[in-house]
């Protein structure tokens, strides 16, 4: 046995104290596996002998519920995994190990794992700046992405698990906040009924806007994000179909109520032209970023929001326009469906790490034109992958006027061309149901009825 210590001794460095020590301590205290199972993985040793060893100790777990040195030692023997296998076991159970050094000892090896990623980042990053096939801009988002990942990990996975006292006295303290209006319930859309209904749109949710063509999707995303902005709200658009130019436009048309016909062609009058100063002046220091490049992949739409967040010091809301051109995931290219359902849920990870509401467009399939009822359903974005079961929230926009030419003709004919009916289809943390806008072609906007109500009441001098 002296000649082994003395062997082990002198191969002392080819180990990683830190890991084998906590691996003797389990061998020790095999009733603390179950606390370090929930804190380490097998991935977060470096050792490849120590990752071995541990794996087997979580199987023995697994299988046996408890963990044992001598079906180890078999284990180790029958597999041939690791060299000199008795050595190996001298080693971890040869010397005094406290269960006190349990805790210090797994955030070292944490420690360990996350520097590694950060060398691991860097090293790529500088190998991503010798490739001369990538942008600045594909270059800055790649970077960001390694780092991203790199630091992702949490330290601390106990927050996200509770104790029914634990999780009773936070859900209360969250209702009380709620209740004595202490903390934000959601973000109001400036549709009176709209908010009615929702509650406003939740941080960390993604909310799908959809419909066929031509209902007015971007219209009413935009005149959402110009209703949150005007109460200093801060809005990021990434829009991936009109130029910026566009997008603020639409804005000065809504705000200004000029004809959208005659702003784009320079015919205003006058008098327009002074209710489009006085939109210029509105708008000016509204805090709004947007990016208008088109084919932008998931990775670079989650790097320009996380620079448009720093900023503006914080954001409040973002939108997507629209979910059909983003650039699809090389990996599922030749599926669209499962593509699409990646940027979706990669989108919706992307709301939760913002802490952020993001609205995203999306086309609907065409399966309804088949139907007598036109009317759409969740069922019709089943062509455009798992949105139904991923977004937090699905509001369709329905236009009958727009569905068919005859269509079009009864509305006229009853008055009811303008009428829009806002579907909300789903809503994990609020009610659903439908309510009615007014869709005013002319300013490009929507308007409700209850906003249009309540401005009624207010006297003109007050306006």
């Amino acid at each position: 046995m002296s000649g082994n210590l003395s062997s082990l001794n002198k191969n002392e460095d080819r180990f990683n104290k830190k890991e084998y020590q906590l691996l003797g301590i389990l061998l020790q205290f095999p009733d603390k596996i179950d606390e370090v199972a929930d804190l380490l993985e097998v991935k977060h040793f470096s050792d490849p002998q120590a990752q071995i060893i541990f794996d087997m100790l979580l199987k023995q777990y697994y299988h046996e519920n408890q963990i044992s040195r001598t079906k180890l030692l078999i284990d180790l023997q029958d597999q041939n995994a690791v060299s000199e296998p008795e050595e190996v076991i001298e080693r971890l159970t040869s010397g005094f190990n406290s269960e006190d050094e349990l805790k210090p000892t797994v955030d070292l090896i944490k420690k360990d794992y996350q520097r590694s990623l950060l060398k691991k980042a860097a090293s790529r990053i500088n190998e991503l700046a010798d490739s001369k096939d990538l942008s600045i801009d594909d270059y800055q988002a790649r970077a960001q992405e390694l780092i991203f990942e790199a630091t992702s990990e949490s330290d601390d996975l106990q927050k996200h698990v509770y104790t029914m006292e634990d999780a009773l006295m936070e859900s209360f303290s969250k209702y009380m906040d709620r209740k004595h209006k202490k903390t934000d319930v959601g973000l109001r859309s400036g549709f009176i009924s709209l908010d009615n209904l929702i509650g406003g749109f939740k941080r960390g949710h993604l909310n799908v806007i959809a419909a066929s063509t031509s209902m007015g999707k971007t219209a009413f995303a935009i005149n959402i994000a110009k209703n949150v902005l005007k109460r200093n709200a801060r809005v990021a658009l990434i829009s991936l179909e009109m130029d910026a130019s566009e997008v603020i436009d639409r804005m000065i048309i809504q705000e200004a109520q000029v004809n959208g016909w005659k702003y784009n062609q320079g015919e205003t009058n006058d008098e327009e032209d002074q209710r489009i100063s006085k939109a210029l002046d509105n708008l000016h220091d509204l805090p709004l970023m947007i990016s208008d490049e088109r084919g932008l992949n998931t990775a670079q739409i989650r790097a320009r929001l996380r620079k448009f967040k720093a900023q503006m010091n914080g954001m409040d809301l973002a939108v997507v326009d629209y979910l059909q051109m983003i650039q699809l995931p090389e990996e599922h290219a030749q599926n669209t469906a499962r593509a699409v359902g990646e940027i979706v849920l990669q989108l919706r990870n992307l709301a939760s790490e913002l802490d952020i509401p993001i609205l995203l467009i999306s086309q609907i399939s065409r399966s309804f034109t088949g139907r007598t009822d036109k009317r759409p359903v969740l069922s019709d974005l089943r062509d455009s992958g798992n949105i139904e079961e991923v977004a937090d929230g699905v509001i369709f926009l329905y236009r009958y006027a727009h569905t068919s030419a005859k269509a079009r003709e009864e509305a006229e004919a009853d008055g009811t061309e303008n009428e829009t009916n806002v579907i909300i289809a789903k809503q994990r943390t609020g009610q659903t149901g439908e309510i009615l806008l007014y869709f005013e072609d002319e300013f490009i906007r929507f308007a409700d009825p209850e906003n249009m109500s309540l401005e009624g009441m207010i006297p003109d001098d007050e306006l």
